[in-house]
């Protein structure tokens, strides 16, 4: 099929469309009636899956408001509703059963409010993954790669970040929500947020290893070379999605380093009256059991080690020494050589880096003067350029950044790119997008 002949999909188009939203995401008793039809399938007590109009109705009823009924019509109608993408129905055995869209809806919801946290699972989905993709050499393989199974893993990928972001932000809300309980009581809620947080920061750090395989993903999908602008849109995808991932992670753990200092900091608060009452305590105990003897010593009670006040002054045997008689010997003064070998070795990467700067302030200075001069560069041929007469990459990147973060701040250029690879002969293993700089 060509690509002109394809169907440009509008979502937002589509699920405007009347009634198109409700069926989708029907009304909160209806689904919840849904939801106790699949707890029942769960529950084997409809073993075969299936189940008759009377089965709908007990579930409606269930969920319905107490001394509230409703006549059968509107039953009906939400029945009709549902066969739209929750329901299916067999006219010879007279039963229904629920479509796809049913089992995900309902296996989704389920699955985010349990917050079934797995990163063993998240390890072997992302090192399958990578197995698979060692073995797409060619092109139409890696798209269907890139299309179907790794958009396929996708949200399962997603979810262990989405509960951790949650466990952290419930335990947070309930710590809010019971402010207004007893001293005691908070400070039992204070230890159990946390732990709960501190759970969530070990999480945290075995999620991030089992992302880890990710990084041999992108490193993959970087070396391909065989890949059209399709391919390199839905890697670009990929290369997005493994960022958000990383970045959620590292929000996570930006989340944790604040809260738990306050934790810490609360616990201290609510500690210090206790602390404070103790110290009271054990002076008055003191005061009440200590004795004073004739000579007006104070002996504290038993239970108390009595502390050691005064100590005699033991007599010592002083012997002078006369420096003279007994002069210290001389300290040995030690030289240190100079490692020429060090130096010189030092002067040369010092006086490397000062030519590579150099060089890069005057690639810069010449691409500047080549838009002044002929209203426009193109930075990818001038990247090569630099590369065939320089052989170091650090330069050409630092040149090209350089120019290119010139003309987004200079009001009197525009920096333009496209995703047509651009290659050089002589530079293997290399390939860059389209950059040009253009004189407004």
């Amino acid at each position: 099929m060509n690509e002109n002949d394809k169907i440009n999909f509008d979502f937002v188009k589509e699920i405007k469309e009347p009634g198109v939203y409700q069926l989708l995401f029907p009304k909160k008793e209806v689904g919840l009636a849904v939801m106790v039809l699949f707890e029942k399938i769960k529950n084997k007590s409809l073993p075969d899956g299936k189940f008759v109009e009377k089965d709908l109705h007990n579930a409606f009823a269930q969920i319905s408001k107490p001394n509230e009924r409703y006549p059968k019509e509107i039953y009906s109608e939400h029945i009709k509703d549902l066969q739209e993408y929750f329901l299916d129905y067999n006219q010879e055995t007279q039963k229904y059963y629920f479509k796809d869209y049913a089992h995900r809806f309902y296996a989704y919801a389920k699955e985010t409010l349990k917050g079934n946290f797995s990163p063993t699972r998240i390890e072997k989905i992302c090192s399958l993954l990578t197995a698979s993709l060692k073995q797409r050499e060619s092109l139409e393989d890696l798209k269907f790669w890139l299309n179907s199974e790794f958009k396929k893993y996708e949200p399962d990928l997603r979810e262990q970040v989405d509960f951790l972001d949650r466990q952290i932000i419930e335990s947070v809300n309930k710590l809010k929500n019971n402010t207004a309980n007893s001293d005691k009581k908070f400070i039992d809620l204070l230890r159990e947020v946390e732990s709960n947080l501190d759970k969530a920061q070990e999480q945290s750090r075995e999620l991030a290893a089992a992302y880890s395989e990710t990084k041999v993903i992108r490193s993959i999908l970087e070396k391909r070379e065989d890949t059209d602008s399709e391919a390199d849109d839905l890697i670009a995808d990929v290369h997005f999605f493994i960022k958000y991932l990383n970045e959620r992670l590292d929000s996570i753990d930006g989340k944790l380093d604040r809260i738990q200092p306050k934790i810490r900091h609360l616990f201290s608060i609510l500690n210090r009256p206790q602390f404070n009452s103790k110290i009271e305590k054990f002076l008055h105990f003191l005061l009440d059991k200590s004795t004073v003897t004739s000579k007006k010593d104070t002996l504290l009670p038993k239970v108390v080690e009595n502390p050691i006040l005064h100590i005699d002054t033991p007599n010592f045997t002083i012997v002078e020494r006369e420096r003279e008689l007994f002069p210290s010997k001389p300290k040995k003064r030690v030289s240190y050589k100079s490692n020429e070998v060090k130096i010189e070795e030092n002067t040369q990467s010092i006086l490397k880096v000062l030519t590579q700067q150099d060089l890069i302030r005057k690639w810069e200075q010449h691409i500047i003067a080549e838009i002044e001069l002929r209203g426009s560069i193109d930075l990818s041929e001038t990247f090569f350029k630099i590369m065939e007469e320089t052989d170091d990459g650090q330069i050409a990147v630092s040149a090209i950044y350089s120019s290119i973060q010139q003309a987004r701040k200079s009001k009197s250029f525009d920096f333009k790119m496209n995703k047509t690879k651009q290659t050089n002969s002589k530079i293997e293993h290399i390939s860059l997008w389209k950059m040009n700089i253009q004189k407004i």
